[in-house]
């Protein structure tokens, strides 16, 4: 993530919420700032399609949100 991709990100996470598609977003640690805009979505997600996943990666970084990390499977 970095470069404004934000936009895109939340774009395309409704799409596959809603298509059942599988989506990565990469390096969070560079848009620490966006995170909570992220958990919001995800917090007001009212249905999902059953075969919807998410995988987010990111490197160790103090600020990164912990209802993110307490709501994730870690792998």
């Amino acid at each position: 993530m970095g470069g404004g991709q934000h936009d895109l990100a939340l774009n395309m996470l409704h799409d596959a919420v809603s298509k059942g598609h599988w989506l990565c977003l990469k390096n969070l640690h560079l848009v620490i700032d966006w995170l909570p805009v992220l958990g919001k979505e995800l917090r007001n997600l009212q249905t999902t399609h059953d075969d919807f996943r998410l995988w987010l990666t990111t490197e160790q970084h103090a600020n990164f949100p912990k209802t993110l990390i307490e709501g994730s499977i870690k792998v």
